[in-house]
């Protein structure tokens, strides 16, 4: 197995760093421990470094990753010192690899600083750490293509030189592809490469909201002062304007959403112009307005502007005049930055692992073996089993960014059949402003919906008798305030398979609807949850840790048996431990008294779950302790689906687990309903957003 890879862009538009994220993602799922390291950089304080520590939760510091500055390294080749800086380099890079199990390395990569200088300090490195090289070449400069003759070029004059210090090429990934369609212009890049018999590990494209400034970036460089809108300056500008004609002519320069706007700061002409234009659904979306030459608007317009209904967006000042604005604006330094960036980061690792061969890198990093047992086999088996079904999953939340990019990817990848529940005006705004394709995705706008009537009459009968006094009138509003509730209604008349909610949502919006629409499985009897714990070397099942606070015995049985049936759907063979302070008759309480019935009534109910309780976690899952405390016992020390006695303990041990194991937690799974309804953690990625969906098809396929 390759216990390294180093990432060097081929040219000062690459962007590598997308390529070293994505590689550090995909290698997290096969290994235990993965380290980053950036020989030459940024020194600490590094923003690729920050953002790959953030993201995957590194625990190694910045200096430890970054040891060298490219000025530093830069001077000590110019005067001969290589080994010098070789030697400070191999002592960092030592430190990583030793609490490392494969380490992702990136060469000098800022597009501001990379040069063939810089490329050459890239080489030096890789040979002299024995480092195989992914070359990272970029298909577009400043937003136009690069022909595909010349990117090969580029790549087979970068590989000589590397080749020329002794490295080892392991293939190229493409980055930055423009064309429409995209499928075509891709074909022609690996084409290209291919004659030159290079391995191509894959073709991502252009992103160009990844090197859009954010409002709040703008006004911390600039040094501007918020007059109004500052919950708003996370709006990302698209497009940048100099209004310095009247409003009738400039209004037609907002031909993009999120554009933004430039002008002197005693036009308040324009000011009024812009949010009149925010309050018509005529107009394009501006991201905000910077005043130039110090000028402070007029009280009364100010109050006017703050007054205005439509979308809001920040109003900054500076005391540079207008050209000075605009150049500060376009040489902003726009590389992704942590806690501020979430979307972006999202958005680059989702890009980097639909459009990379994983099968292809694997085999190149020599990860079958670590492949096959870990957690990439889990969700590979996962997506696999739900594109065969080809169900149809509604997403209520469908105007909020992760789950249209999530979405997105779900539709390109023919993993479900996709709806997005909302405006659709503001659902293809976004995607077209932050290129998100859609293919394959459907977008139904309740307000409008021809079947709204009808679903109204579908809540009306089912709610008719229940206590509150339900009439036709009640159940369309009801539809109309609810999203959830609207594609809630969807699963249960067969018009989607399944439901996915919760990214913005608590949970208890998710799943009244469905206890109140759809119900509970007579068979189990209980609506509760699970979470597929994913290690590097097994996959285990977690429940309850999110819906019922305290069960009684009934109800831990039902969720036990739900449980057990989810792992077989999953192709786990279930051995349940039923978990308690005590192991066997060790203990004695009403707590243990609970899980000993539970048990009971699982043997009953379901003679084939093989099942123990009470039992303690050590001995339901070392061998060892299983056979020192429970003998007899056929899932003592072999447990993979484990029942905790309530939601303290569920919540609590899952918790601990994920943060202490680097475990994945997929979840949480709901299970009981007669149809598939999952709620997500608000803080949930795109990631959890995309596998749960693909768990909901095949939870539709099992129940």
């Amino acid at each position: 197995m390759a216990d390294k890879i180093y990432v060097s862009a081929t040219d000062a538009h690459a962007g590598s760093s997308v390529v070293a994220l994505g590689l550090v993602g995909i290698l997290s799922r096969a290994v235990d421990r993965v380290g980053f390291f950036k020989p030459v950089g940024g020194g600490d304080t590094d923003l690729d470094v920050a953002v790959i520590k953030s993201a995957h939760r590194l625990p190694a510091e910045p200096g430890q990753m970054c040891p060298l500055s490219v000025g530093e390294a830069r001077e000590l080749m110019a005067h001969g010192a290589e080994s010098a800086m070789l030697d400070r380099i191999c002592t960092a890079y030592d430190v990583i690899r030793g609490t490392s199990d494969s380490v992702v390395l990136e060469g000098i990569s800022h597009e501001r600083l990379l040069s063939a200088f810089d490329l050459d300090i890239n080489a030096t490195i890789a040979a002299r750490l024995a480092a195989p090289v992914v070359l990272v070449a970029g298909a577009s400069a400043d937003g136009h293509p690069i022909p595909p003759h010349a990117l090969a070029n580029t790549v087979i004059n970068t590989w000589r030189s590397f080749e020329e210090k002794g490295a080892e090429l392991m293939g190229v990934v493409v980055n930055r592809v423009i064309g429409d369609p995209f499928e075509s212009a891709r074909d022609q890049y690996v084409k290209a490469l291919r004659k030159e018999k290079l391995t191509v590990f894959g073709t991502l494209p252009e992103l160009r909201f990844l090197g859009m400034p954010r409002l709040r970036q703008i006004a911390k460089d600039l040094g501007a002062q918020v007059l109004f809108g500052e919950e708003s300056l996370g709006n990302i500008a698209t497009k940048t304007v100099v209004a310095a004609m009247t409003p009738r002519n400039f209004l037609t320069w907002l031909d993009v959403d999120n554009t933004l706007v430039i002008t002197p700061g005693d036009r308040h002409d324009i000011m009024l112009a812009v949010t009149l234009a925010q309050m018509s659904p005529q107009h394009r979306r501006v991201s905000g307005l910077i005043l130039t030459g110090g000028f402070r608007p007029d009280p009364a317009i100010l109050k006017l502007v703050e007054s205005q209904t439509g979308p809001k967006f920040p109003i900054l000042t500076v005391r540079g005049d207008t050209f000075s604005t605009v150049k500060a604006v376009s040489e902003l330094d726009v590389r992704i930055r942590p806690g501020e960036d979430d979307d972006k980061i999202y958005a680059a690792a989702a890009n980097f692992q639909h459009h990379v061969d994983e099968g292809k890198l694997w085999d190149a990093l020599e990860l079958t073996g670590a492949r096959a047992k870990g957690a990439g086999s889990f969700l590979e088996m996962i997506i696999s089993k739900a594109k065969k079904l080809n169900k149809t999953i509604v997403f209520p939340e469908g105007e909020e960014a992760r789950t249209i990019r999530a979405v997105s990817r779900l539709g390109q990848g023919r993993v479900v059949r996709p709806i997005l529940l909302g405006d659709p005006e503001k659902i293809q705004g976004f995607a077209k402003a932050e290129q998100v394709p859609l293919d394959g995705v459907t977008i139904v706008n309740p307000l409008t919906s021809e079947k709204r009537e009808q679903y109204a009459n579908i809540v009306y009968e089912i709610r008719k008798d229940k206590p509150g006094g339900m009439t036709k009138e009640t159940a369309l509003q009801g539809l109309d305030e609810s999203l959830i509730r609207f594609g809630t209604v969807m699963v249960q008349c067969g018009d989607a398979d399944g439901l996915v909610s919760g990214a913005i949502h608590a949970t208890a919006d998710t799943i009244r609807p469905a206890f109140q629409l759809i119900g509970v499985h007579p068979d189990v009897g209980v609506a509760s949850s699970i979470f597929f714990m994913v290690f590097k070397d097994r996959v285990l099942v977690y429940g309850d840790c999110a819906i019922i606070p305290s069960p009684n015995a009934q109800e831990l049985a039902g969720i036990a048996i739900a449980a057990a049936r989810n792992a077989r759907t999953f192709g786990l063979d279930p051995r349940v431990a039923m978990l308690s302070y005590s192991t066997g008759g060790s203990g004695a309480g009403d707590d243990v008294d609970k899980v000993t019935e539970a048990t009971a009534i699982v043997r009953e109910r379901d003679p084939t779950v093989m099942i123990d309780g009470p039992i303690q976690y050590d001995a339901a899952i070392d061998p060892e302790i299983g056979k020192r405390k429970q003998p007899d016992s056929p899932v003592a020390g072999q447990a993979n689906v484990f029942i905790f006695p309530d939601l303290d303990a569920g919540n609590i041990a899952y918790k601990v687990v994920q943060r202490m194991s680097g475990a994945l937690a997929v979840g949480p799974i709901m299970q009981g309903m007669k149809k598939p309804i999952n709620d997500l953690s608000r803080g949930c990625s795109i990631d959890d957003i995309y596998y749960v969906a693909a768990i909901t098809a095949i939870q539709a396929n099992g129940i």
